[in-house]
């Protein structure tokens, strides 16, 4: 067949093709129906091409056609083709209507993003009456009350049968052992609970307690004597943010006239509220007389600088940012040397969420705080993850420290204390192994939901 008809060889290239779709390549059994089919596809091809060249020319370039785009396509196949979709060119116009995300200027500090401004707005900023916590009166503890809500509630069963005798060592054994033991359960650390329960112990050894309410007092008492000494360190570290703030701004003046703003950098891992708490203190110092800005130094996380921007619209403080891919440590620079030609007189910095194991992320936070030298490092943390905050604490101490460097963290930010329950001793046991203080506790989502970390706050936490 080849022979006759050499320019036919697409038609047996076809058949044959056609045969194997439809399961007829011919076997013993029917080789003779395929032959008789070849036979009449082959004649009819044959008659067409004497009425005429026209079908054989035409399949003839198909088949070259054919062979030339599929040789240059294994040639150019390098990646994956552009799809074009339509003919219509795309403008800037529309480009821009499909941009929500408004990308930031390089050189500029405008941002605009007014659906999450509107919907942060509703969520963070405080209600017209409500009243700011860090202004609300400390928790009281009633050494009177009896309800089974109240903070000694637990200690009735503890200590409730030694009213109107002189309570001896043994009287105190088994009861101090239940304590210790509620306590370490709640996460304190083992020596401060031992601490606390040998405070206790000396405060009712050789006392006559006529009624179960004088138990509680020295309960009480001997407690806040222990806790406060581990929330407040005697070793100069006691964070006292605001008075820091003002001795810094009414101090020395440089050559250029300028005041040097107080720096804040907030450090901790990935999602534990960085950039809230951040927020929340700049509302806490603006609140109080302070003109904060805030520098947004997480150039890793994709959003972070506009969720930072959304924070600033709705304080309506400032924001110094330079994009994304800087290094940290000079937007961090370039940010404090913008506050001080503006006058402000803090800058708050925002930094990447890292886990404390991450060696490269943990490097650059070294680098930025070693380099930009702030008056304050804050660490933060939620509350509700009990010890193992304290190893990120420890290891973010570990890498301030690396390279030969001093510096260290010099407070923690507790988060989601309003939710904490059990786990409220790890809070303790942080001061006690790093001694660094709680500067803050966050008790709620909006801004004004701040406060410092009083004694009684953890006395009825623990014996809640």
């Amino acid at each position: 067949v080849l022979d006759k008809a050499p320019h036919q060889v697409w038609v047996a290239r076809l058949l044959e093709n056609v045969l194997m779709e439809f399961a007829l390549v011919p076997s013993d059994t029917d080789s003779a129906l395929f032959e008789k089919t070849f036979d009449i596809l082959l004649q009819q091809a044959m008659q067409e091409r004497n009425r005429g060249g026209e079908h054989s020319t035409i399949a003839q370039e198909h088949v070259t056609t054919t062979t030339t785009a599929r040789d240059k396509s294994k040639q150019k196949h390098h990646g994956k083709e552009k799809r074009t979709w339509g003919q219509a060119k795309v403008t800037k116009e529309a480009m821009a209507e499909l941009d929500f995300s408004k990308d930031i200027v390089e050189d500029g500090m405008e941002m605009d993003n007014s659906n999450a401004l509107a919907e942060a707005r509703a969520a963070y900023l405080p209600n017209a009456n409500e009243v700011n916590a860090w202004e609300q009166p400390a928790r009281s503890l009633n050494d009177n009350d009896d309800s089974s809500s109240s903070w000694g509630s637990s200690l009735q069963g503890l200590l409730g049968t030694m009213g109107n005798k002189v309570l001896t060592e043994e009287d105190l054994e088994k009861p101090l052992e239940e304590m210790h033991a509620m306590l370490t359960s709640k996460n304190v650390a083992n020596d401060i609970s031992t601490e606390m329960c040998n405070s206790v112990k000396l405060a009712l050894v050789g006392k006559r307690m006529q009624s179960f309410h004088r138990v509680k007092t020295a309960v009480r008492q001997s407690l806040e004597k222990v806790i406060t000494k581990l929330l407040q360190p005697s070793n100069d570290r006691n964070v006292d943010l605001l008075r820091s703030v003002v001795t810094k701004r009414e101090g020395t003046i440089f050559r250029s006239g300028q005041k040097e703003p107080y720096t804040i950098v907030m450090v901790g891992i990935n999602g534990v509220g960085k950039s809230t708490s951040l927020a929340k203190i700049a509302y806490y110092l603006k609140s109080n007389g302070c003109s904060p800005m805030l520098a947004a130094c997480d150039t890793f996380r994709s959003g972070a600088v506009e969720q930072l921007n959304v924070h600033a619209k709705c304080l309506e403080v400032p924001l110094y940012h330079k994009g994304y891919a800087k290094d940290p440590s000079s937007v961090a620079k370039e940010a404090i040397a913008h506050a001080q030609v503006e006058g402000h007189d803090v800058v708050l910095v925002d930094t990447a969420g890292r886990m404390q194991n991450n060696v490269p992320l943990m490097k650059a936070l070294s680098k930025l705080v070693v380099e930009n030298k702030p008056d304050l490092v804050l660490f933060v943390c939620e509350a509700l993850v009990g010890n193992d905050g304290i190893d990120q604490l420890i290891m973010f101490n570990k890498a301030l420290k690396s390279g030969g460097h001093s510096r260290q963290i010099d407070g923690i930010v507790l988060t989601k204390f309003d939710t904490v329950s059990d786990k409220v001793g790890a809070a303790l046991t942080m001061t006690h192994i790093t001694g660094a203080p709680i500067a803050f506790i966050g008790t709620g989502q909006k801004y004004n939901h701040l406060k410092k970390l009083s004694t009684q706050d953890v006395i009825a936490s623990l014996f809640a």
